[in-house]
């Protein structure tokens, strides 16, 4: 197991998490935004926590794989084939 520290997990999700000590012990991971009923839906968390920083990490890369295909599912070109919206090429003129 690779160690994590604290200063790392911030540089990564620090932008969409507050990452702190939990008051029983381990650490705490708390969205910095508020979340959708259709985003817990589909299985995001508001709060993800762990006993160890290694163990925290897991969860919110696991968070944001979530979040990636979920984006990703719901990106306006998403599962469309590019060529099917390609204008019909143009007939070469001889001269």
């Amino acid at each position: 197991m690779i160690d994590v520290t604290l200063n790392e997990l911030n540089a990564v999700y620090g932008r969409r998490w507050s990452i702190s000590a939990a008051l029983g012990g381990g650490w705490c991971a708390v969205r910095r935004g508020d979340l959708s009923q259709e985003s817990v839906r589909r299985g995001l968390s508001l709060v993800r926590c762990g006993q160890t920083l290694e163990e925290l990490a897991r969860h919110l890369a696991a968070e944001k794989r979530v979040e990636e295909r979920w984006w990703i599912a719901d990106a306006p070109c998403a599962g469309l084939d590019p060529a099917a919206d390609a204008p019909p090429k143009q007939a070469r003129r001889r001269g």
